[in-house]
């Protein structure tokens, strides 16, 4: 059955639509939330704001969907803007716990630790639907946002908890509205001296460029597994364990190897086996298509993004990092915006073997603007540090 919404514009585009809508939001919204955090000296009072709001909002969209698709398309967004600030605050700790040459193992580390949660919440969704006809399993969606949400509230406890006391240091700390103001003219100051950035700059699109493939594919899997080869919400989230039980052991191992081997060779890599995914998906019909594409994906999926972060943590200076991540997170959303977008009406003109093989072209485009990146093998210290403290990094 072809899913339409309203109008009778088709499920696909318009699920593209809501995700570029929800990217952009968030997006715009997370180096102002970055600076702000800067400005106060409190990243983890921020980050666990943003954090509630993506808890609440993913547990009130099963109620919204009962309201109409306007409701639940609301939430969406605003659970994925929380969702985008909160990890871009994230990511920016990577600056403060790990020395340069052993970021790339210890944001993999982080990575594949919350993967345990993701196969915690999707093992307690099978179990959920495990006795329910394939015809109905549709149904009980809302009761598993239910207990998605719930479960992410109680893993962030002890998160938050822990990250609480690392923090830093602040240009100036002031109160809430003086905070604001400054982190507005510090997001203007920044905008206007992009030179000043234009390494981690280059580092930053290169990334999502590759990740716009990356993620405009996350979001479309289940639509694709679900048209091309018949799965259903059971068969789905057995591939889901697939791939989060692949993604583990490689997000750990190639942050190793990139420590050592070198992050630009280890990404270009990852990206090769990305593109094969893609082509398998796009013109194999064969039973065992689906699983042979999950593997790859989930080799690379966590495993791109971590050594991403770990590069980027290099490029950024301590005392700005969670603007710069920020940054980071406008430029992945607005550029992954398009991505959902585009594959959505492509997919609706031309159909899915077109829409996937568009994807190839993002990713081809970031590699080669990886390649001009100046690393740290060439000398270069961060924007803001002191010569006499550069620690000069090793192994990218």
């Amino acid at each position: 059955m072809s899913l339409a919404g309203p109008g009778g514009l088709p499920a696909g585009a318009l699920w593209g639509a809501t995700v570029a809508l929800g990217l952009v939001a968030s997006g715009i919204l997370a180096p102002i939330a970055g600076a702000f955090t800067d400005a106060i000296a409190c990243r983890a009072c921020t980050l666990r704001v943003a954090s509630y709001i993506c808890v609440a909002a993913t547990i009130l969209i099963p109620w919204a969907a009962d309201h109409g698709l306007p409701w639940a398309a609301a939430l969406f967004l605003v659970a994925q803007t929380g969702y985008t600030i909160a990890a871009s605050l994230y990511d920016s700790y990577l600056v403060d716990i790990a020395p340069a040459p052993f970021r790339g193992r210890a944001s993999g580390f982080g990575w594949a630790l919350g993967m345990f949660g993701g196969i915690a919440v999707v093992g307690i969704a099978l179990m959920m639907i495990s006795s329910v006809p394939a015809a109905e399993q549709t149904r009980h969606l809302g009761a598993i946002f239910l207990m998605s949400g719930i479960a992410f509230g109680i893993l962030a406890i002890p998160a938050l908890g822990a990250l609480h006391g690392i923090s830093s240091p602040a240009k100036f700390a002031c109160w809430r509205t003086e905070a604001l103001i400054a982190s507005l003219r510090q997001v203007r100051a920044t905008l206007t001296g992009w030179r000043a950035h234009g390494n981690a700059l280059r580092a930053m699109w290169a990334f999502f460029l590759i990740n716009d493939a990356l993620v405009t594919l996350q979001f479309f899997i289940a639509i694709v597994l679900s048209a091309r080869f018949g799965l259903t919400v059971e068969g789905l989230l057995w591939l889901s364990l697939l791939f989060h039980g692949s993604a583990i052991p490689s997000t750990i191992l190639m942050g190793t190897l990139a420590d050592r081997w070198g992050r630009r060779r280890a990404i270009v890599a990852m990206s090769g086996a990305l593109a094969c995914a893609v082509l398998l998906l796009a013109f194999s019909a064969a039973s065992w298509a689906p699983a042979a594409a999950i593997v790859p994906l989930g080799l690379v999926f966590a495993a791109l993004q971590s050594n991403f972060r770990a590069m980027y943590a290099d490029l950024v200076p301590a005392d700005q990092a969670a603007e710069l991540f920020g940054f980071n997170a406008i430029a992945g959303r607005l550029s992954a915006a398009l991505g959902p977008m585009i594959f959505g009406f492509v997919s609706a003109l031309g159909g899915t073997t077109w829409a996937l093989c568009f994807l190839l072209i993002p990713l081809a485009v970031g590699v080669a603007l990886l390649l001009r990146v100046r690393l740290s093998s060439d000398g270069t210290k961060r924007v803001g540090e002191d010569p006499a403290s550069v620690t000069y990094r090793s192994g990218v």
